[in-house]
């Protein structure tokens, strides 16, 4: 074989193995979203979870999707305002009426991962109380930091008579780092005169966040065995999280703020500031609780959701007036 030739059958199997190399990622970006979108959490699945650049992540106004896992296969429908659920009953901008106004924020737990919406916390209380209007506003993976954040972007807006919030134990972590689940979000920390300073804001969105999913789930792997081995302190993670729940008091200027939780931190928290109060899950689920769960998943089960709204239904009249 001549020299010529073998020069051509080398530029051959070079061009064939950048082309292999080209066309692999892309074969494996579009098995993935084949496969795995409905699989994918309402904190990261990019059908209808998008950035935000004060909050990190928001969901799509007018998606629809399905959030399928061992334990459940849902319906996840994002109506106008960017949360889950029918639409919301008109708001006057910046009135209230005689009506009261529930507003409900969390993360996961509020938005009511794994059950249908009518089976979630917002749904069910509004069904219990159909003489209040109950706006949820649940995002998946929002620590309390995000949750304040939202609070000060709504409030002015829907002016609720009364803020629930629903407390999960890794707010505590999620409020100590600017990225969780492969994302990045904004950051609270307490600057030299005490008081809270936002951090990462505009919160970073890079290039390849924007185009792959493959890389999306690396980057959620990579955190969160990241998380696992990073060192904490929860006397820091506690006063943050409180430090949060009275800026969002302050927001409210008088009207409720009721954590839901099974905190007795929180509790006494609570016991402490006039205009926060407390609403002890461990109390209202009592023995039952492991029935109020998905075995596997560990988020609140349709049951779950039901004894939660039913304990919120019977504390918020005294607070509202009612």
């Amino acid at each position: 074989m001549s020299a010529h030739s073998r020069g051509r059958r080398a530029r051959r199997r070079l061009g064939a193995l950048a082309l292999g190399l080209l066309l692999a990622p892309l074969a494996a970006e579009g098995l993935y979203r084949g496969l795995r979108s409905s699989g994918l959490s309402p904190t990261t699945n990019p059908a209808y979870v998008e950035h935000d650049a004060l909050l990190g992540w928001r969901y799509r106004p007018g998606t629809r999707e399905r959030h399928v896992s061992a334990e459940f296969d849902v319906a996840v429908e994002i109506h106008s305002a960017g949360f889950r659920g029918p639409e919301w009953e008109p708001v006057p901008t910046g009135e209230r009426t005689g009506r009261p106004r529930v507003l409900v924020l969390g993360d996961s737990f509020a938005f009511g991962w794994g059950v249908e919406h009518a089976e979630s916390l917002p749904a069910r209380l509004a069904a219990a109380r159909p003489d209040w209007q109950v706006l949820g506003a649940g995002v998946s993976g929002y620590g309390t930091d995000q949750q304040c954040l939202l609070l000060e972007t709504l409030e002015p807006r829907l002016r609720p008579d009364c803020v629930v919030v629903v407390f999960c134990e890794n707010d505590l972590h999620e409020c100590a780092t600017d990225r969780v689940y492969g994302k990045a979000k904004p950051r609270f920390t307490r600057a030299a005169s005490g008081e809270l300073r936002l951090e990462n804001v505009p919160v970073p969105y890079p290039w390849i966040e924007r185009v792959s999913h493959v890389w999306r789930a690396l980057a959620k792997r990579r955190s969160d065995h990241e998380l696992e081995a990073t060192a904490r302190d929860p006397n820091a993670e506690w006063a943050l999280v409180c430090d949060l729940y009275r800026r969002m008091a302050r927001v409210l200027d008088g009207r409720p703020l009721v954590v839901v939780s099974t905190s007795r931190r929180l509790a006494r928290l609570a016991a402490e500031e006039p205009s926060i109060e407390h609403l002890d899950l461990a109390e209202a689920f009592g023995a039952d609780a492991p029935r109020l769960h998905f075995p596997l998943d560990g988020h609140w089960n349709a049951a779950g959701h039901a004894r939660a709204a039913a304990a919120l239904a019977a504390a918020l009249p005294p607070l509202l007036g009612r």
